[in-house]
């Protein structure tokens, strides 16, 4: 069975869309796992745009191995990723081969978000193979969250490329 990360800054609408991609891949009997991206030290956003670099992260991933594929989520903060994210990114140990969709949420305009990540992802090996800003002014309801339903279609092809044992249910 595929295993997915889905690595997410805990926010309401970043949080619901990571949920979302977790539906989406137990639709397709893949096992994915949700972890939120948690500083060892709670800072405000101000801060931890000061002190980017030098971030620490509780329970910081050493071994990528038993992931098939990769999610990254981040809301959008002064248009671009927040940097426990971008810090979370960094602390990824270096892999081949290893699938990346990457995507943020917020209620302006996306900036920077996701080239950020994308570029972060790059110098340490990683294909992104969709990328997607959900972007609204209101909650995320059920509705909106449709969108993702819609991304996560035009992906699975892609998925389910590497992983050809494994069956997408009807």
């Amino acid at each position: 069975m595929a295993k997915v990360l889905i690595a997410y800054y805990p926010s309401g609408e970043t949080t619901k869309v990571a949920e979302r991609f977790n539906l989406n891949f137990k639709n397709i009997n893949f096992k994915s796992e949700l972890k939120e991206i948690k500083l060892i030290e709670d800072l405000e956003m101000r801060k931890q745009f000061k002190r980017e670099k030098k971030l620490k992260l509780l329970n910081e991933i050493t071994s990528l191995s038993k992931y098939d594929l990769i999610i990254v989520g981040t809301p959008i903060v002064a248009f671009t990723s927040v940097p426990a994210v971008n810090a979370f990114i960094r602390s990824l140990p270096k892999f081949e081969n290893k699938k990346v969709i990457l995507y943020a949420t917020g209620i302006g305009l996306p900036g920077k978000a996701v080239k950020k990540m994308s570029s972060l992802f790059s110098m340490n090996g990683g294909k992104v193979i969709g990328s997607k800003v959900f972007s609204s002014i209101f909650d995320f309801d059920e509705k909106k969250l449709k969108e993702v339903d819609v991304f996560f279609e035009t992906l699975k092809k892609e998925i389910l490329s590497k992983n050809k044992n494994i069956k997408a249910k009807k």
